[in-house]
């Protein structure tokens, strides 16, 4: 099986794909008529799946135009930028075979949420919006054997299609001085 969800490529919020592998047998989690199959009941979001489709012909358009290497450059360039400003920020999961779009990198000292507090102009993550409301390392890096400690400094920044070397520049510049700025908090509130 593989869901796609279809606002991380530009399509309408709320409308994805659930592609089911012929002979996996699933069951319905709404009662009613049988669409789908019987998957689901209800009538389709035409204008939404019309969205998605075309969302997904311009991200294969993006593709053989040269988005994946355009994404590739423009976050290593973020994160030599960030490694300039903060020498000891860590680069999570493997240094090249990733998504070309995402970065997950260790604030040192601080929490990643005090970060993205101090920075406005960057909208960025701590981790997956199902846990926003709290301050706990995340599982994953957990998992990987990264110490809580490290890991409640943890800051997704993924790209979008539309970023640019400037934003990239303007972006690396704002964390890196929004760390500066909890550093010095931490070290007087010490």
């Amino acid at each position: 099986m593989l869901s796609i969800a279809g606002h991380k490529l530009y399509a309408p919020k709320g409308i994805g794909v659930l592609y089911v592998r012929r002979g996996v047998r699933t069951q319905s989690v709404l009662r009613g008529a049988g669409q789908e199959s019987g998957r689901r009941p209800g009538t389709e979001n035409v204008a939404s799946i019309v969205g998605l489709g075309e969302a997904c012909r311009l991200a294969a358009e993006r593709l053989r135009n040269g988005g994946t290497e355009r994404m590739t450059v423009l976050t290593r360039t973020l994160l030599t930028r960030l490694r300039q400003a903060i020498p000891d920020i860590i680069l999570t999961g493997h240094p090249t075979a990733r998504l070309p779009n995402t970065l997950n990198v260790l604030f040192p000292a601080v929490y990643g949420r005090a970060v993205l507090e101090a920075c406005p102009q960057v909208m960025a993550s701590t981790g997956s919006a199902c846990h926003a409301d709290r301050e706990e390392a995340s599982a994953i890096l957990r998992a990987m054997g990264i110490p809580e400690h490290k890991a409640l400094g943890a800051v997704r920044l993924s790209l979008g299609a539309t970023t640019t070397a400037r934003e990239i520049d303007d972006a690396a510049d704002a964390l890196a001085e929004a760390w500066r700025k909890c550093v010095a908090g931490t070290a007087r509130a010490s």
